[in-house]
């Protein structure tokens, strides 16, 4: 706490001395990665079972459209902004409940020495950490990045501090519940801390949310990378506790916890979970052109549904990726789903495919195919 205050204060204090010669610029920048998918196994209006071949967003990333700026106040201090917006690549609706700048949408101030203090919409520390240990960089389809409903993405109303000596990295999280009456409900709490030196990297994290009774989930994690080129392998871990009947308020609404992207909140369960979750994977760069990922990422779930079950939920994917150039490339996507158990649709409304709407009607597996093109500006 007081090097955030004294972050504030050199901050304020330079802005008064040298705002006269403060430099300023605004970027703009965007991602459109669109695919055509074939799945099987995918719920029709009639509630039975049937194959689909679709147009959708791609398998790296989420499109987007966003501005980013930095003000130079002097004496190492700087001011900062970001806007990101996200939307539908292939009808060009809205994305992240149809908030404007449902990605990422905040200020903050930076000094060279105390580090920097950002404050609004922002990823959240277990998303942040994982990031750097997941093959895809935490990929934008449900069969490839599955794990993101458990852990959450992004939170509103967030205060986050980050520093960096040498190769370590750290950033705390607040995220202000702002009900009425109480300074806990609906809030989250992080940490996490990464060393990197280039070819080894390690991360830990553990991130804390309230819902409006108090009940609480607790996801903490550690991930691994390591870079022997042309290739690099990647391992994570991730426990997530939810206590019975946890859940989120609606998107939009203002209640705790809303656009938080923790869908597995909402589940009917009136007994503990726990996700004990992991991924490992590799990237291999065949070519300066040509790259290969591969991943496999597993839930033991304990405890998943009011019954009791437990149960499985498995992900393969290989994705081989052709960059036409540096802002655009082509990909082809490969990926088996496998659940077993509780995980299998029809056994209460309690499964993590299910949750997202991505179930698959009774099945225990579903195949999908992509081809797609990624631009970058």
């Amino acid at each position: 706490m007081k090097k955030l205050v004294l972050l504030l204060a050199a901050s304020t204090s330079a802005f008064t001395t040298h705002s006269t010669f403060a430099q300023s610029s605004v970027s703009m920048y965007g991602v459109i990665d669109t695919m055509i998918r074939y799945s099987n196994n995918e719920i029709k209006a009639d509630g039975s079972r049937g194959s689909n071949t679709q147009l959708e967003q791609g398998v790296f990333q989420g499109p987007r459209l966003g501005f980013k700026g930095v003000e130079d106040l002097g004496a190492g201090n700087a001011a900062l902004l970001q806007l990101e917006m996200g939307f539908q690549s292939n009808n060009g609706a809205s994305d992240q409940q149809g908030q404007l700048f449902g990605r990422q949408a905040f200020v903050g101030l930076k000094n060279k020495d105390w580090g920097e203090l950002s404050l609004g919409r922002q990823y959240g520390i277990a998303f942040d950490t994982l990031g750097n240990f997941d093959p895809l960089g935490m990929g934008n389809t449900t069969e490839n990045a599955w794990q993101l409903y458990i852990v959450g993405v992004r939170f509103d109303n967030t205060l986050k501090y980050t520093n960096t000596w040498g190769p370590v990295k750290a950033e705390v999280q607040y995220s202000f519940g702002e009900q009425a009456g109480s300074t806990s409900i609906g809030s989250t709490t992080g940490l996490g801390l990464t060393y990197d030196n280039g070819m080894f990297s390690v991360g830990v994290f553990d991130q804390l949310s309230k819902d409006a009774d108090s009940h609480k989930v607790n996801v903490a994690g550690i991930g691994t990378s390591l870079k022997l080129a042309p290739m690099t392998f990647f391992l994570n871990y991730i426990n997530a506790r939810r206590d019975a009947g946890f859940s989120m308020a609606k998107s939009n609404s203002g209640g705790p916890l809303a656009n938080t992207s923790l869908a597995l909140s909402n589940l009917n369960n009136t007994l503990r979970r726990t996700d004990h979750v992991a991924t490992a994977g590799l990237l291999y760069q065949a070519s300066p052109a040509m790259a290969y990922t591969f991943g496999y990422m597993t839930d033991f779930v304990k405890n998943e549904s009011s019954t009791g079950n437990s149960g499985r939920l498995s992900t393969v994917y290989a994705v081989a990726d052709y960059s036409l150039s540096k802002r655009t490339d082509v990909y082809l996507n490969l990926d088996y789903t496998r659940v077993s158990g509780g995980e299998i649709d029809g056994v209460g409304t309690n499964t993590v495919l299910q949750s997202v709407g991505a179930g698959l009607g009774g099945a225990q597996n579903r195949t999908g195919i992509a081809i797609g093109l990624r631009t970058r500006f």
